[in-house]
């Protein structure tokens, strides 16, 4: 049984949104399959702390994942238009027919997106600093791999299991919320 790592960080400021919830940021590889199982915890979260919790994605994208990278300028182009979260669940939901960065862009398509402006976003590169500054961002923290959640200086890596992650990020942010 894999085990739930959980280390003392110092995280990323803000702590908290600017309306006073519990920041969550989720370092994520659109192209991971134990991150599309995260979705459902993410879920729960949510569904537990309503709008005391706000969730920030961190692009994490392996190197063991061809079209991470694609897939995380895809994503950075439809927060753009407004459609950040959405685009991230369909992307992890559709992740096993992913064949290559174009499937990407139809999954734009499919969300009624620009796919001109998604498709230019990705050869021009123009949310690939915002990409990598995630990734460096993350490394100084210490994440190692996806998903791994960081609440209130709290690094909870969930490597390839979500058991424990669930308790650790619920206690850590009652406690912030006390």
């Amino acid at each position: 049984m894999a085990v739930v790592t959980l280390t003392e960080v110092d995280s990323p400021d803000p702590r908290r949104t600017e309306e006073g919830a519990v920041l969550l940021d989720l370092w994520c590889d659109l192209a991971c399959p134990d991150c599309s199982d995260a979705l459902e915890l993410l879920d729960e979260l949510r569904d537990k702390f309503g709008d005391r919790l706000a969730v920030r994605l961190r692009h994490f994208p392996l190197t063991s994942h061809v079209w991470a990278v694609a897939a995380a300028q895809c994503q950075c182009a439809a927060e753009a238009q407004g459609q950040g979260e959405a685009f991230t669940a369909l992307a992890l939901a559709t992740l096993d027919a992913i064949d290559g960065p174009a499937d990407y862009v139809e999954l734009a398509e499919h969300l009624g997106l620009d796919e001109e402006a998604v498709a230019l976003a990705l050869f021009e590169g123009t949310y690939a600093g915002r990409v990598s500054a995630d990734a460096d961002a993350g490394r100084e923290l210490g994440v190692r791999g996806t998903p791994t959640f960081v609440v209130d200086g709290l690094l909870v890596d969930a490597g390839d299991t979500l058991d424990g992650a669930r308790d650790a990020l619920v206690t850590r942010i009652e406690r912030a919320l006390a």
